[in-house]
């Protein structure tokens, strides 16, 4: 069976093969946070963390892909030879898609590779066909981290043609932190996505010579590295992953809020890890069903029983997108930082 035959139960079934890797044996590998070169700075915003909580994201990826993606044959193939484009992600018995002889993963250039073949490739071709306005925009590799051992970033913008014919990058509608697996372990994410606040107000507002009395909290130097990088190419969309690991998230728009998803496992299911991504690659576009975060942080601050039903039992009753909506500005999804 082709995968266009029943795209929705692909997305339910595929999860990303598993990674072979071997950390760099040769030379001193420097600490992540010394490596990005972040330190605290006036400028940032960015002041809470706040967690989605994982039931009612995972209804609303399930839901989403329910109501918005076919289960009956689309009548194209699962390659674009024109393109090249295709799934890349095997799911058998019902989906014997060849596998991708990539090598083991030694270094950041290898850890992105499999990141862009498998996941990336494979939503890249879900989005073309599902939603075929999209066809400008594609996955690629930036230059703004090329000379980090420990990290690339990819960005899901409009590729564009200049007047000599060049490709060129525009609109960044979201970014992908890719990160090597040796280097930001597991705990570190934990670390990450936990709820927490940052002194940025206290730090803007300090002396010269109290500066230094608000040094970075716990993984708030990581958080500086995404805030800067989105920030600068007016992205507020992400996810930061280092393949094993994968994290969503979303800046609010005045930049003080960012709104992040728990930690999925690269063999995550209900949901997998394709679905999670394209329904933030269809958020970040601002397509229909798509998630709408909270746009004030007065919203955080609702009764948490204002909201008794989940998107489920919305479903049936409201249309899709006025539930979205509805979630989007409701502080029940989320987990406030205290």
């Amino acid at each position: 069976m082709k995968v266009t035959d029943n795209l929705r139960y692909y997305l339910h079934e595929a999860r990303l093969p598993d990674m072979p890797q071997s950390p760099p044996s040769t030379g001193k590998t420097e600490p992540l946070p010394d490596s990005l070169g972040v330190r605290p700075r006036r400028y940032r915003r960015l002041e809470a963390v706040h967690a989605i909580d994982l039931e009612l994201l995972g209804d609303m990826v399930f839901d989403w892909t329910e109501f918005h993606i076919p289960s009956m044959p689309l009548g194209v193939d699962d390659g674009d030879e024109r393109t090249g484009e295709r799934f890349t992600v095997s799911c058998r018995p019902c989906f014997p898609i060849p596998s991708l002889p990539l090598g083991r993963a030694s270094d950041i250039e290898r850890v992105s590779s499999w990141i862009d073949n498998f996941p990336l490739e494979s939503v890249l071709r879900a989005m073309h066909l599902l939603y075929p306005e999209s066809k400008s925009f594609r996955f690629s590799f930036c230059n703004e981290c090329c000379g980090q051992p420990s990290l690339r970033k990819l960005s899901w913008s409009e590729v564009s043609k200049t007047d000599s014919g060049k490709s060129k990058r525009i609109n960044d509608t979201l970014s992908l932190f890719s990160f090597a697996p040796w280097a930001l372990p597991e705990e570190e994410l934990q670390g990450f996505v936990r709820p927490q606040r940052f002194p940025q107000q206290r730090r803007a507002q300090a002396r010269a010579s109290e500066f230094k009395r608000y040094s970075f909290q716990e993984q708030e130097w990581l958080w500086s590295k995404v805030w800067d990088s989105c920030f600068s190419s007016d992205c507020r969309w992400f996810v930061v992953t280092t393949y094993r690991y994968w994290v969503f998230g979303v800046f609010s728009p005045d930049w003080s809020d960012v709104f992040v998803s728990p930690l999925y496992k690269y063999d995550s299911c209900d949901p997998t890890i394709l679905e999670l991504l394209l329904f933030w690659v269809v958020s970040a576009m601002g397509y229909e069903g798509g998630w709408t975060p909270p746009e004030t942080r007065t919203q955080l601050k609702l009764p948490v029983q204002c909201l008794s039903a989940t998107v489920t039992d919305l479903f049936f009753n409201v249309s899709k997108a006025m539930a979205m909506v509805a979630y989007g500005a409701d502080c029940s999804i989320m987990t406030p930082a205290l």
